[in-house]
C-alpha cells in the first residue's frame, strides 16, 4: 500500500472523515502504472479478449481488423483514473472486495454508468456489509471544490445512496449474477442478509475525493457534518480526501509511460 500521512481525521456520529496525503512522487508513479492501470484498462480481461479474437483470425484482413479494433479505444479522462485509484485504495487499505470491473458494462466508449461509482463488499469478522460509494476528482483550488456541492455533488449523491431503496434494489440486482456461482457469493449472501434484516439500512457509504492540492479539512468538514445529521446506525459513512503528488492533468501521461 502507498505510504501516506493523515493530515486530519475526525468523527461525527456515524460519519468518519479523513485527509490523506501521499508525498512520495516516485511511489505514486509506480502505483499509477501498476494497480491503477490494471484496473483502468481491465488488463487481464483485455488480454483474454485479444487472444480470443486473434484465435479467430484466419486471414490478413481479419488480423488487420483486430488491429484497428484494438486501436479504436478513446483516450481516457482524468475522472476515470480517479475512480480506478479510489477502488485500488479501498482494496488495499480497507480490504473492500469488488466483484466486477464496471469497465465491462460500458456500451459506448464514453459511457458513465448510473447507480454508484463504487459497489462492493466489506468483510467484518464473520459478517459483511454492502459498500456503495461515489468518487470525485478535482483540481479546483476552492475548499471544498465544486464537485462536492449541488445536485451533482458527492454529498447529494451519497444522500441518495443512503435512502433510495430503488437504487439499492438496482445495485443488489446488478451484483447478483456477478457473484452467483463465484467465490464471492458467500459475501453477497451475508451482506444482503444483513441489509434485509436492518430494513435496508446496514450499508457502508464511501465518498472518495481525489485532489492534487494542499490538504484542507474544509474539503470535507461541512459535508461530513451535513451527512451526520441525516444518517444513523447501522448505516456507516466514510469520507476520504486523497491529496496526491502529481497534477491530475498528468495522471494519464504517467500511466501511458510519458515523462512528467
Amino acid at each position: 500500500m502507498l505510504t501516506y500521512n493523515s493530515t486530519y481525521s475526525k468523527n461525527d456520529g456515524q460519519v468518519d472523515w479523513c485527509g490523506k496525503k501521499i508525498a512520495e512522487q516516485t511511489e505514486f508513479h509506480e502505483f499509477l502504472c501498476g494497480p491503477a492501470r490494471c484496473r483502468l484498462f481491465d488488463e487481464a480481461q483485455r488480454a483474454q479478449y485479444e487472444a480470443d479474437l486473434r484465435a479467430l483470425a484466419t486471414t490478413d484482413m481479419a488480423s488487420d481488423t483486430i488491429t484497428r479494433l484494438l486501436a479504436s479505444e478513446p483516450d481516457r479522462e482524468p475522472w476515470e483514473v480517479g475512480e480506478a485509484l479510489a477502488e485500488c485504495f479501498l482494496e488495499e487499505e480497507r480490504g473492500v472486495r469488488f466483484p466486477w470491473n464496471s469497465e465491462r458494462d460500458k456500451r459506448t466508449p464514453k459511457a458513465s454508468l448510473p447507480g454508484a461509482d463504487l459497489v462492493g463488499f466489506l468483510e467484518e469478522g464473520d459478517d459483511a456489509l454492502l459498500v456503495l460509494g461515489e468518487v470525485k476528482t478535482s483540481g479546483d483550488t476552492k475548499n471544498p471544490p465544486q464537485v462536492m456541492n449541488g445536485r451533482g455533488g458527492m454529498v447529494h449523491q451519497l444522500d441518495s445512496l443512503a435512502f433510495d431503496i430503488s437504487i439499492h434494489n438496482c445495485l443488489l440486482k446488478w451484483l447478483h449474477p456477478r457473484c452467483k456461482n463465484t467465490p464471492l457469493w458467500p459475501l453477497y449472501e451475508k451482506a444482503a442478509r444483513r441489509y434485509l434484516a436492518s430494513g435496508g439500512r446496514a450499508i457502508k457509504l464511501v465518498g472518495m475525493l481525489m485532489r492534487d492540492t494542499k490538504p484542507n479539512e474544509l474539503d470535507l468538514k461541512n459535508r461530513a457534518k451535513s451527512l451526520a445529521r441525516k444518517v444513523s446506525h447501522p448505516t456507516k459513512v466514510e469520507l476520504d480526501a486523497w491529496y496526491l503528488p502529481v497534477p491530475i492533468e498528468d495522471w494519464l501521461k504517467v500511466i501511458q509511460g510519458g515523462a512528467v
